[in-house]
């Protein structure tokens, strides 16, 4: 019985990794004859990786790994005889147990003799002590940056040590902190926010950081009025759709989550219009806008007109296509009687059929301070959504029709793909409702950010 194909492959990546094996051992063999045993011992370790069953490779590297070692462990003798530089000391010690461990996982035991260990327990106690006085210093300094370093090195070195921790957040907060207070002092509520947020991330209870982060929005708050829009000319449809405008605009500033932009709540809005007789289609003018928007206790006020709304509901469009349908004839040799199947076309008709959709709106908007009277933003937007479906229906064997090419049949393979995509593509389209909703909530979405981003510019 044949050995399944998979099964075969897996045995030739396992003999080609044991023939890899193989010569590397014996190239390294070669090199630790004439002295290279560094170079010898790490392609021992690559032939052992490669085949964890390679005795020699093992061997090898018991005796040339334990020699390489050996010199790690000396170069940490002499830095740790020196005394002065423990840092060094302990780097040297951390990469023989670095190489340890490494060739360990090959399936390998180099031993470090237990003095070492106790040497470096008491270089390190010193060494952890030294960077944590450092460190209290660089924090009295104010260079956080570089206390924060010093504390992760403690961390990375023996996590849990003291309270170092502790006082790498502090490193990390506390230059956020002071610059948040600073910013807030200044006025500058956005960065001052920016800063003091990533404060409260770390650590919510760091000091004062969330109070003041709330004191940043209520100091900053922007409230802002969206208006109803004005319609030109006369249609009902145009109208709704100003009114959808408004409130798919509103609902898509308030969705940004902007801490700084408050926007007025519309219900009390629409009561307060009401009240003053300022009417629920449209604002009729930017003195009558401001005048609703003062009475809403807004900065700055968003107004508009729909200047066209439109919706095309495009013909269902059919056209005859002619094709081919291939089928099969039987054919039988007289003198063989060997059975043969011939194809054939018959010449058939098939239905394309296409429809679009559209809606398109154009509407122009502002943004207007109140305080200062000024035009913050201004602009004209033109969008068109579409949808279409364009597909083709057969009555016979679909699978087997071809398309016709100057007046023959056409076998070509993109022909026919292009063909069945229509056979298979959905007969449905967007109706120019739906596709009217969806360019209301896209166009608001992207006016929606446009404010934001103005405002984020010019607000402290």
């Amino acid at each position: 019985m044949k050995a399944p194909f998979s099964a075969l492959l897996c045995l030739g990546f396992a003999l080609a990794a044991c023939t890899g094996s193989k010569s590397l051992s014996k190239k390294a063999g070669k090199l630790d004859s004439g002295g290279m045993y560094a170079e010898a011992a790490e392609m021992y370790l690559q032939s052992a990786v490669r085949n964890g069953k390679n005795i020699d490779a093992k061997i090898g590297l018991k005796k040339t790994g334990q020699m390489v070692l050996n010199d790690k462990l000396s170069a940490f003798f002499k830095a740790f005889g020196v005394g002065d530089d423990k840092e060094a000391a302990v780097n040297a010690y951390l990469d023989a147990k670095d190489y340890q461990d490494r060739v360990q996982r090959a399936g390998v035991t180099l031993d470090i003799p237990d003095n070492y260990a106790s040497d470096f327990k008491q270089v390190k106690g010193e060494y952890l002590v030294q960077l944590y006085t450092q460190g209290h210093d660089l924090l009295d300094k104010k260079d956080y940056g570089a206390a924060e370093t010093v504390f992760a090195k403690i961390g990375k070195l023996e996590p849990g040590y003291k309270d170092a921790s502790s006082l790498q957040q502090i490193a990390y907060l506390e230059p956020l902190y002071q610059s948040g207070k600073a910013a807030l002092s200044a006025g500058q509520y956005r960065k001052a926010y920016n800063d003091l947020d990533r404060v409260v991330a770390g650590n919510a209870a760091y000091k004062d950081a969330a109070a003041l982060k709330q004191e940043c929005v209520d100091k900053g708050r922007y409230a802002i009025a969206v208006l109803p829009f004005n319609v030109a000319g006369n249609g009902a449809t145009a109208a709704a759709q100003a009114a959808t405008l408004q409130a798919y605009i509103t609902s898509a500033i308030v969705d940004a989550n902007d801490p700084f932009i408050q926007v007025v709540d519309r219900d009390n809005m629409q009561k307060i219009l009401d009240e003053q007789k300022l009417g629920m289609s449209g604002v009729v003018d930017e003195s009558t806008a401001v005048s609703a928007g003062k009475l809403l206790g807004a900065k700055a006020v968003i107004m508009g007109t729909v200047m066209a709304y439109g919706e095309d509901a495009g013909r269902l469009r059919r056209s005859t296509k002619d094709g081919y349908e291939s089928y099969q004839v039987k054919q039988v040799d007289k003198e063989t009687n060997q059975v043969s199947y011939l194809t054939k076309y018959r010449p058939v008709k098939y239905t394309e059929y296409y429809q679009e959709n559209k809606a398109s709106l154009s509407f122009s908007y502002k943004l207007v301070s109140l305080e200062t009277g000024q035009v913050l933003l201004s602009k004209v937007v033109d969008q068109q959504a579409n949808d279409h479906a364009w597909y083709a229906t057969y009555d016979g064997n679909a699978s087997a029709l071809l398309p016709m090419l100057n007046g023959t049949v056409n076998t070509n393979g993109a022909a026919r793909r292009e063909l069945n995509a229509l056979l298979a593509a959905p007969h449905d389209v967007k109706s120019t409702a739906d596709l009217g909703n969806q360019l209301l909530r896209t166009t608001s979405s992207a006016m929606a950010k446009t404010v934001q981003q103005e405002l984020a510019a010019k607000l402290p």
